[in-house]
């Protein structure tokens, strides 16, 4: 499978990976949205940004040449309004795994998120990839409704907690096959 690539458009939206010198102004970002802590248990990772730019968020095994960390930027300001996190072949090599996907609070509901997922989605199918994956917060009701409206929408796995209760969490995977 052929990585995504470095640099990507979509009608509004410039999507590239993240430099250095950007690490900290996106950090501040990613903790914009730290509300979504609430719905999976975790807390605030304040070394999340750093962290994925210099080793990556790579699953057990994984490799960072196939990870990338990317910002998500306005076309006419250059403002960064958002942040994608992806991996090339997790669990499997023709795999897709969307590890994090974050607009700005303030660029909400404008219709970015989806515009996206949308390309990346074509990205991903003309790099034969077989499928796509995502892990959604099961409290995270918007996030479900945003990735099965794109098409994300056979669950492969629930993970977390067995029982519903205000300090217990689970998430579900979804994936869209090509």
């Amino acid at each position: 499978m052929k990585p995504i690539p470095t640099k990507w458009k979509t009608k509004r939206l410039i999507v590239r990976d993240l430099r250095k010198e950007e690490i900290h102004h996106v950090q501040a970002l990613y903790e914009k949205g730290s509300y979504i802590h609430q719905w999976y248990g975790g807390t605030l990772d304040e070394g999340f940004v750093k962290r994925c730019f210099v080793e990556g968020d790579l699953p057990p095994g994984g490799a960072k040449e196939n990870f990338r960390i990317q910002v998500i930027q306005m076309k006419e300001s250059d403002e960064v309004v958002g942040l994608l996190v992806s991996y090339h072949g997790h669990p499997v090599p023709d795999s897709f795994y969307i590890n994090f996907l974050s607009i700005d609070p303030e660029y909400q509901k404008l219709g970015l998120g989806q515009e996206v997922v949308e390309e990346l989605l074509e990205i991903v199918k003309r790099h034969e990839f077989k499928e796509v994956r995502a892990n959604v917060a099961l409290k995270n009701w918007g996030a479900i409704r945003f990735w099965t409206k794109l098409g994300l929408d056979t669950i492969n796995g629930i993970y977390g907690d067995s029982e519903y209760g205000e300090e217990r969490f689970a998430d579900i995977e979804l994936v869209k096959r090509f």
